[in-house]
């Protein structure tokens, strides 16, 4: 038995659109965007989702109007992710809303069988105007309105509105005026 070449399409691209909890007007989601579970992703207007951005919508993703999600941005997890209307996320960024248990006795990976994992699911919430350089990695925690994070940069700590973020981990360096 052959499988089709593009096994998975109407997770890509346009395809996924009317599977979308909701999606807004001037929506663009690029040719090679997935997004996996949709039914638990709402796109508002005129957000752009670039090509090899890749949703896992865990528990619901949010993403807010006029917000561009540049390529190979990742979005993954068990938790809910929120991302703010205006918002740039740098290429190669990952947003991760889950972490894994560390109690003993149990593993850090997937597909064991039940009750050798536990996935914590989380809250990542992204305001408002925030900037996201290219190749930061984001765990379950909020990002204030107007924020600044550097590229490269690890994020573990909420940040606070309007300040610039920079390293690893994420340290304030300065304010953004607004």
């Amino acid at each position: 038995m052959t499988q089709p070449i593009l096994e998975g399409i109407e997770f890509m691209g346009n395809n996924v659109r009317d599977k979308l909890r909701s999606c807004g007007e001037g929506v663009k989601i690029y040719p090679l965007a997935k997004i996996t579970l949709p039914h638990m992703v709402d796109l508002k207007d005129h957000c752009r989702i670039g090509d090899f951005v890749f949703i896992f919508a865990g528990t619901g993703v949010v993403i807010g109007e006029h917000t561009d999600v540049q390529p190979h941005t990742t979005i993954w997890g068990g938790g809910l992710t929120i991302i703010g209307d205006r918002v740039s996320t740098g290429p190669g960024t990952v947003f991760l809303s889950a972490t894994y248990s560390h109690e003993k006795g149990l593993k850090m990976v997937d597909g064991l069988g039940e009750g050798t994992a536990k996935a914590i699911g989380g809250k990542l919430v992204v305001g408002n105007d925030v900037y996201i350089g290219a190749k930061c990695v984001i765990m379950p925690v909020t990002i204030g309105e107007g924020a600044v994070i550097g590229a490269g940069s690890f994020v573990n700590k909420n940040v606070d509105p309007w300040g610039i973020y920079v390293g690893s981990p994420a340290k304030k360096i300065g304010e953004r005026p607004h």
